[in-house]
């Protein structure tokens, strides 16, 4: 690899010819032992076979190449090469570490990648834009595009297979450290605390509600309504390990003490507005969601405080609070 001899304007001195590739030399180095200068590429590939000096025969190892002296890089600056394509119209003369880059993006490079006139927009070698065909590449490109979706559909399709089976897999996890949990008062605690962090890691990513009505609060008596609250913390990204501990007190009969019934709801309206809650996407049905979480309650009575969080389902009444989450580090 060198730059091509019959381009070069005027004279060559031989020392800047490669003795391997008989052009001239390209990014030289030489020995420092006798001093031959080579192209880098050049005596690179050459050392791949042999430990010797192409010119003398002598040792040459990749430990003796150095740069070529300062005269020998003068006298290869001073040179100018033509274009390549100058049979094509390029009149330009230029520096050797300009030459590169120039034939790479010169507009008589028959090669050169164009945009085609014609309005499909495709970018095509130049010397082939007269046999551009807009509809036939368009067809090409749009049959190759389909290919490709109809891959990522089949990939797609086996991701959702392997996450059903990894869900499955996770459930029955799920269910084998709830009876570990249950048999060790340890475990026990510090899987309540992990829950407790998990559940407030995904809770600081849901906006902040602001319940104007409390009185439209009503309870989930009904299996479907049930499953469109799985539904809603599926999809807004609650841990699959807590979302049955979610789903479990929407009920009211399992929410605390002060919330359990309607009288004692009424009793303790006064407090309700202190709760800090998080609105999820609505409900299949339109009704407005807010989840509330036990750790962004802890200032609330314990009658009040819920053990991990539940779910609240409104009539109407809430809307979104253009609020900075709370922080991550008060979970635990």
């Amino acid at each position: 690899m060198g730059f091509d001899l019959p381009y070069i304007v005027g004279h060559v001195d031989e020392e800047l010819i490669c003795p391997i590739c008989a052009d001239i030399l390209e990014d030289p180095v030489q020995s420092c032992g006798c001093e031959h200068a080579y192209c880098r590429a050049c005596i690179d590939k050459w050392m791949q076979q042999k430990q010797i000096c192409p010119v003398d025969r002598s040792d040459l190892l990749p430990g003796h190449l150095v740069p070529v002296s300062r005269l020998m890089r003068n006298m290869l600056s001073r040179l100018k090469i033509k274009c390549s394509f100058a049979e094509n119209g390029c009149s330009q003369l230029l520096a050797l570490e300009e030459y590169r880059s120039h034939v790479a993006g010169c507009e008589h490079n028959p090669k050169v990648v164009v945009e085609c006139n014609k309005g499909c927009g495709m970018k095509v070698p130049k010397d082939e834009l007269a046999r551009h065909n807009c509809v036939f590449e368009l067809r090409e490109l749009v049959q190759n595009q389909m290919a490709e979706i109809a891959e990522l559909k089949e990939t797609q399709a086996t991701q959702e297979l392997r996450i059903v089976i990894q869900r499955r897999e996770l459930e029955l996890l799920q269910y084998y450290i709830a009876a570990l949990r249950s048999t060790n008062p340890v475990m026990r605690n510090i899987g309540e605390q992990l829950d407790r962090y998990s559940l407030m890691q995904w809770g600081n990513g849901l906006p902040l509600a602001n319940v104007r009505t409390w009185g439209s609060l009503i309870s989930t008596p009904d299996t479907p309504m049930h499953v469109m609250v799985r539904d809603v913390l599926r999809t807004c990204g609650c841990p699959m390990h807590l979302l049955n501990l979610m789903v479990d007190p929407c009920h009211e009969t399992r929410w605390p003490d002060a919330l359990i019934t309607l009288d004692a709801r009424r009793e303790n309206h006064h407090r309700l507005n202190q709760y800090v809650t998080r609105i999820l996407p609505p409900l299949v049905s339109g009704k407005p969601c807010v989840v509330v979480l036990g750790g962004d309650n802890t200032h609330m009575p314990e009658n009040l405080r819920p053990t991990l969080g539940l779910v609240m389902i409104f009539v109407d009444g809430v809307e979104e609070m253009l609020q900075e989450p709370l922080p991550d580090g008060e979970y635990i």
